[in-house]
């Protein structure tokens, strides 16, 4: 039964020690290596799908709003009734919402749909 074991005990404790030293730091250092690499791929890939999208998208142009006419005027008591249907309508959507009323327009409509 010695003779089996004899193999496995001929390593003495300090060439183990450094055996098992040298193993944890290769496998640190191999682990750090790949997320670098992993790291460096990511932001390549993050500028070159930047790059992409500004050839994809033409410059915005900027909004342009007409100012409102006389005839087109709403009193203030409807413009806070429509703000405070949105509202209501967004709180039980439970939504973050940047939405914003620029301007209120009147319909009229046709004598037909009456």
């Amino acid at each position: 039964m010695n003779n089996l074991l004899e193999p496995w005990f001929k390593m003495n404790v300090g060439e183990g020690a450094f055996y098992a030293v040298f193993g944890l730091v290769f496998v640190i250092v191999g682990i750090a290596l790949l997320v670098a690499v992993l790291a460096l791929i990511g932001l390549i890939m993050k500028k070159w799908t930047s790059r992409r999208e500004e050839k994809k998208t033409p410059p915005a142009a900027s909004p342009s709003f007409e100012p409102m006419s006389a005839s087109d005027e709403v009193s203030p008591e409807v413009v806070a009734v429509i703000m405070a249907a949105l509202m209501s309508y967004y709180q039980t959507e439970n939504t973050a919402c940047d939405f914003v009323v620029r301007r209120i327009k009147r319909v009229e409509r046709s004598k037909d749909h009456a």
